[in-house]
This record gives structure tokens, C-alpha cells and sequence, in this order.
């Protein structure tokens, strides 16, 4: 089960660089030149968030307080029993198993609290390039370069989180998927506005 993320930034901005015709610096340049090097904007659209708040759960066949949670649909706790953060954590050991005891005591369900563990967090910056060339007065011919994940990070999806499978309890074992968090992709384009 995963909740709401406790923090997160999302920063968009657009950023014309100051060279070429009618900016601060090199406004005297030549047609040529200003083509090259003049008119550029950069923009991103970056996000930085916390992980999902997670909950740890067990098998329904350890249900000893016979709730009927298999045909209810809700999920069995276990009992936390100790640090659940290993001393050592890896993407094979993110939370630590040993913390859990899968079989609640009988007559009764879990103490292990609901978003008690929370999982990898996101980085994920996307960045462009363009500029508009004039070609008359009616006619310009945009380009433009855009990227996502530029700096290539890793971001992890949550680990599974099933107390009762101990093989596979607190591994990671993929990325993220949504808010473009995955490899970086570019992509590139040309726009003629008339």
C-alpha cells in the first residue's frame, strides 16, 4: 500500500540566455553570429520528492484472528518487532526482514502501523535547448532539444513489501515508471510558425 509523499518540489523555468541581437551581451553581433550563438533559451521542468509512505503486510493464511481477509479484500499486518532499517542497505536488503514477525499472536492482527516504512524517493530533471530563427518577417523556424533525466539517475520503485515471502520481502528490484523518472530520452524538433 502506498500513500502520499511528505515532500516534494517540482521547479519549471524558462531562461533566455543574454547574447546575441537585443540582449545584455554581444548586441552588436553580426547576422551570422547571432544566428550561431545569439537568441538561445534553456528551460526544466525538474522534481525532487521523498519516497511513498509503505506497508508492510502478510499473508491472509496467517489471519489468526479469523477476520475472513482473503474474500474481504484488506490486508493482513505483521508485528514489527524491531529496526526494520538495515545497517547496511542495499537495493537487495531495503528494509530488513528480520524486523517483522509475519504470524500476528492469536486472536489478533498486527501492531505494524499503516505507511509505517517509507521507500526510495525520486530526482528527475528534464532540461531543453531552443531558438527561434527568423527567416522573414512572417516566417520563423523554431528548434528546439529536449531531455529527460539528464543527469541518468536511478530512481527505484518501492520494494515489495509481503513479510510473509522473505525471499523477496524489502528488495528492489525495478525503477519508477510515472513522473518521467526512468533513462534519459532526448528528443529533437523543428517548427515552422507562418
Amino acid at each position: 500500500m502506498v500513500g502520499t509523499r511528505r515532500h516534494r518540489i517540482v521547479a519549471s523555468a524558462i531562461y533566455q540566455l543574454p547574447f546575441g541581437r537585443q540582449r545584455q551581451f554581444f548586441s552588436g553581433m553580426n547576422r551570422l553570429g547571432d544566428a550561431l550563438l545569439g537568441g538561445w533559451e534553456i528551460s526544466t521542468v525538474s522534481l525532487w520528492q521523498t519516497g511513498p509512505y509503505l506497508t508492510p503486510i502478510t499473508s491472509p493464511s496467517y489471519d489468526t484472528a479469523n477476520l475472513n481477509l482473503v474474500f474481504r479484500g484488506a490486508a493482513l499486518r505483521p508485528d514489527c518487532t524491531g529496526n526494520p532499517i538495515p545497517a547496511d542497505r542495499t537495493l537487495g536488503n531495503y528494509f530488513n526482514v528480520s524486523a517483522f514477525n509475519p504470524v500476528p499472536a492469536a486472536g489478533r492482527i498486527g501492531n505494524c502501523s499503516v505507511g509505517s516504512l517509507v521507500g526510495p524517493g525520486t530526482t528527475a530533471i528534464a532540461g531543453g535547448l531552443a531558438k527561434t530563427f527568423a527567416v522573414r518577417e512572417s516566417l520563423k523556424l523554431r528548434f528546439e532539444a529536449t531531455f529527460t533525466n539528464l543527469p541518468n539517475h536511478s530512481n527505484f520503485a518501492a520494494p515489495a513489501m509481503d513479510v510473509s515471502a522473505p525471499a523477496s520481502f524489502g528488495q528492489i528490484t525495478s525503477t519508477q515508471t510515472a513522473e518521467n523518472p526512468g533513462d534519459r530520452t532526448g528528443q529533437f524538433a523543428l517548427r515552422l510558425d507562418f
